[in-house]
This record gives structure tokens, sequence and C-alpha cells, in this order.
């Protein structure tokens, strides 16, 4: 999010995340209001699309499966990236561990313990206590980050832009970071 909100500037990157969090409040509203017309508990997009554009219901999921499978990605990219520099700050660099350090073998180990088991339960109700340790370490992150944003002194990195507009590639460059911010549609179905 801050490089995507480099790319546009302070007040323009707030308007941005303000309109992506109101377009997306919008349609998960119009998702609900959908999901009236389905049975209750047999509530997909599926469902929803062969009611609306019967034609395209396969199109829709396969662009929800798609999606999916990049946000599986980028998952697996970003353990990759910082578990070796956790590792690292946990037990040092001259431990011996060099599997510690390589990001395959980080990417291994949460598939294999983590993503694997948690993609099988039939119900997304199995997975509350999944998200319940998820929205403490996002509490935890958000603490952290507060308490060293008002002790810790940071040196000047620079003039801070109010609007900032670095031409159209940047920006659509850098729009899918805010957008993928509020990407729950696929799951909120499941819960109607």
């Amino acid at each position: 999010m801050p490089s995507a909100m480099s790319h546009f500037g302070v007040m323009l990157g707030v308007l941005l995340i303000i309109w992506c969090g109101l377009t997306s409040a919008f349609g998960l509203y119009l998702q609900g209001r959908c999901a009236r017309y389905i049975d209750r508990g047999s509530s997909s997009f599926f469902a929803l699309s062969q009611l609306t554009y019967p034609n395209a219901a396969v199109m829709f999921d396969a662009a929800i499966a798609i999606k999916c499978f990049g946000v599986g990605v980028s998952y697996m990219i970003i353990i990759g990236d910082l578990m070796p520099a956790v590792a690292e700050a946990f037990v040092g660099s001259e431990t011996g561990l060099p599997f510690l350090a390589d990001r395959k073998f980080w990417i291994t180990v949460f598939f294999l313990i983590f993503i694997i088991p948690l993609s099988f339960p039939k119900k997304l109700d199995s997975l509350k206590y999944t998200s319940i340790v998820a929205l403490v370490s996002i509490g935890y992150l958000v603490v952290l980050v507060v308490y060293h944003f008002t002790q810790d002194e940071y040196p000047n990195k620079g003039d801070i832009n109010i609007i900032k507009w670095r031409g159209p590639v940047q920006a659509l460059s850098s729009l899918p970071v805010v957008i993928f911010a509020y990407t729950c549609h696929q799951n909120v179905s499941s819960a109607f």
C-alpha cells in the first residue's frame, strides 16, 4: 500500500482507498441483495450468475478461480520473501542451518503445514479459530506500527507529496494493490 500511495500522493491515494472501499462495500451489498433469490446455503457466484447472466456463469467461475490462484501465489511469494529474514532475526545468520535462508524451504513448510490442511474443510465455519488468530495478528501488527511510529525517530526521507501523478502506467500498475486490499467477495457468498 505505501508503494501504491507513493505513485498517487497523499490526497489522491486516500481518495483512491476510500473509493475502492466504497465500491467494494456496494458490491457486497448488491451480492447480498442478489443472494436473497437463492436458497439459503446454496449461494455461490455460479448460482448468482445463473440468475443474472446464465450464459456467462462458467466465465464468472473461471475468473474467480484465476483470481484465487493469483492470491495464493502472492501469499507464497510473500512467505518466500519474508520468512528467511524472520528466521535470521530469530536465530541469527551463523547457525549452520542454511535451509532457514532458503525461500523454497519456507514455501514448502507453509504449504505442507498450513495451506493444505486449511484448504480441505467442507465449511468455512471450521476456519473460525484460524480467523481469530489472523485478527489477533493484525491487531498486534497495528499496535507495533503505532508504537514504533510514536517512539522511534525517523530521518527525513524527503518531501511528502500531497498530490503526485507519475503517469498512467505507474498508476495502473499500483491500482491492483489497492483493489486487492478489498477482495473478500468470493468468501462472502458462503455466508448467505
